[in-house]
C-alpha cells in the first residue's frame, strides 16, 4: 500500500519538527568529523603496515607537512596485535558516539511526536475504512470480513505503535532504534 498516497507527509512531518531534528544534526557536525577522522587516521592491526607505507609515500613527495607526519605517527603508534588493535579505537569512538547521542536526545520526543501524528492518522483511516465495510456487509446481508485494506491498515497501526514506544539507550535499550532519518525516511 502506497502510504504517501494515503496520508500526507507533510502533515506527519511539519517543516517546523524537520528544522528542529536538522538543527540538531547540525550541533553534532563537529563530533561526526571527528569520528570520521579517527576511522580514517586510526588504523586497524591488519592494515596498519599498509597505511604506514602509504602515509610515507606521501610523506616523501611532502616532506614539511606537519599534519602528514602526525597522521604517520599515529599509524606508527596504533597497536600491531590483531587480537587488541581495535580497543583504542573502540574506546576513543564510543566516548565521542555517547557525546553525539547526549546531543541527538531531543530527537527522541520529536521522532515520536511525529510518529504519533502518523499513527493517529492511521488508525483514523482504520475506523473510516473498516466501519464503511461494516456498513455495506450489513447492507447486503454478509458476515463482515476485512479486506486486504483493513489488514493492511491494521498492520501499519501495529508498526506504528511499536515505533512510538520504542526505547532509546537512555531509557534502558541496549541499542537506539535507529536515527531519526531512518525513523522517519518515509514522510522525508
Amino acid at each position: 500500500m502506497n502510504w504517501k498516497n494515503l496520508f500526507k507527509p507533510a502533515e506527519i512531518l511539519t517543516a517546523s519538527d524537520r528544522a528542529e531534528l536538522e538543527k540538531l544534526d547540525a550541533s553534532t557536525a563537529d563530533l561526526t568529523a571527528l569520528s570520521d577522522r579517527i576511522l580514517r587516521d586510526w588504523t586497524d592491526a591488519a592494515s596498519r603496515v599498509d597505511r604506514i607505507r602509504d602515509l610515507a609515500a606521501e610523506l616523501c613527495a611532502r616532506p614539511n607537512d606537519a599534519e602528514l607526519y602526525r597522521r604517520l605517527e599515529v599509524a606508527a603508534c596504533m597497536p600491531s596485535n590483531i587480537q587488541t588493535g581495535y580497543q583504542h579505537k573502540e574506546a576513543a569512538l564510543g566516548a565521542i558516539g555517547a557525546a553525539i547521542e547526549a546531543k541527538l536526545e531531543p530527537s527522541v520526543e520529536i521522532v515520536r511526536r511525529v510518529l504519533g501524528r502518523a499513527l493517529e492518522a492511521a488508525e483514523a483511516e482504520l475506523r473510516k475504512t473498516e466501519k464503511h465495510e461494516r456498513k455495506l456487509a450489513e447492507e447486503e446481508g454478509y458476515a463482515y470480513s476485512p479486506s486486504g485494506r483493513v489488514l493492511a491498515l491494521q498492520g501499519r497501526v501495529l508498526e506504528l505503535r511499536n515505533a512510538v514506544a520504542a526505547k532509546y539507550k537512555h531509557e534502558g535499550a541496549v541499542q537506539n532504534p535507529g536515527s531519526w532519518r531512518q525513523r522517519l525516511r518515509e514522510w522525508l
